[in-house]
């Protein structure tokens, strides 16, 4: 009897031990997260503007310490770059030079063909892998050109999609060899489009739906006036249809470290935590277009329930705004749904159907 009361006793003490381990654990988690969402939000904003907006999936992910590093890279680099006379002491500024032309010089030559990406994915992985230049500065440079290539070409042509392909399959072969640079990929999507996290912010009055709140939410700004919230829409569409593609790509033998269950998580987010919107109905749309087809053919029937989430929920959500919604956004999600977009290969996915193994490429 005795040596069962102390068995038992044993069996609670590693219980209790276990319970305050992993509160302990959480503890200090949540700190961590605390500090890092205090560190981010001192980037980005100011105190008072912080009071007046709600996030509705303010997400703190892996990425925030690689984005306040990226920032602070990129601002080296763009003092350099501005002020050569400033920094010509230091040899290393003409080296950021050479290699920004270099990687830019590259990503501009990119088509969407499979000549066109096995050339540019070795041109860039030479770059990245070279001894000169920095490892987080060559990954800076890579990740804000390949994404910028949205502001560089006609993203409302038709052919933009199949560009986007083709930047998924540079994206995937260079971070399969330099696998740094996909934290800086993610962290310069999260940077240029909150959507793309997922989150989106919400002005609570009128006063907090200030130039600042603008600036947080991506609108550009050039000689002190915003774009118009229609070429805003249209830049969240462009870069929510390039992280879409790369999330999807596939190429045998070849590990994505950020593919389709990623992809899931992120619309399972999306539909979780943001409102309906002219703006997430615009994401969301961009999103499904170049991924809803290679997640229906993983995931199947789970997929078909997200769609039905869709139509029973985020649709008459956005309806039910009226004037407030672009009738088009509607349309387009409409029409997704009940034309079975998913069940159609997306033009440009496969390019040539020959970007299907590794061994192409080398």
């Amino acid at each position: 009897m005795m040596q069962a009361r102390q068995k038992e006793a044993a069996k609670l003490a590693a219980e209790a031990r276990k319970t305050a381990f992993e509160a302990a654990k959480k503890e200090a988690a949540e700190k961590q997260a605390a500090k890092l969402r205090d560190a981010a939000a001192t980037s980005q904003s100011s105190p008072d503007l912080q009071n007046n907006i709600a996030g509705s999936s303010y997400k703190i992910t892996k990425y925030a310490k690689c984005k306040l590093v990226l920032s602070s890279i990129k601002d080296t680099i763009s003092q350099n770059l501005r002020n050569p006379a400033k920094y010509s002491a230091a040899p290393v500024s003409n080296e950021f030079s050479k290699y920004d032309r270099q990687i830019a010089k590259s990503i501009s030559k990119l088509m969407p063909t499979t000549d066109s990406v096995r050339a540019r994915a070795s041109e860039l992985i030479k770059a990245l892998d070279g001894q000169d230049c920095p490892r987080p500065i060559s990954c800076c440079l890579f990740a804000n050109k390949i994404i910028s290539i949205v502001k560089s070409r006609n993203t409302k042509d038709k052919t933009f999609g199949n560009l986007a392909f083709a930047c998924g399959y540079v994206m995937l072969l260079v971070t399969n060899q330099v696998p740094d640079a996909m934290d800086y990929l993610l962290a310069e999507f999260n940077r240029v489009c909150i959507y793309t996290v997922p989150k989106h912010l919400h002005a609570l009055n009128a006063e907090a739906r200030n130039r600042d709140y603008y600036r947080l939410i991506g609108y550009q700004e050039e000689n002190g006036q915003f774009e118009s919230t229609e070429s805003y829409l249209t830049y969240v569409v462009a870069y929510v249809k390039l992280y879409a593609a790369m999330i999807q790509t596939e190429i045998k033998g070849v590990r994505h470290p950020h593919g389709l269950a990623e992809g899931w998580k992120w619309l399972a987010m999306f539909l979780n935590s943001l409102p309906a919107t002219t703006a997430t109905a615009c994401a969301l749309h961009a999103f499904l277009k170049m991924a809803g087809f290679a997640l229906h053919k993983k995931y199947g029937s789970q997929f078909m329930k997200i769609l039905y989430v869709i139509s029973r929920y985020f649709l008459p959500a956005l309806k039910e705004q009226g004037n407030k919604m672009q009738a088009e956004a509607v349309n387009n999600l409409q029409n997704y749904l009940n034309d079975k977009i998913y069940l159609e290969e997306p033009e440009g996915q496969y390019l040539v159907q020959q970007l299907l193994s590794k061994e192409l490429f080398m």
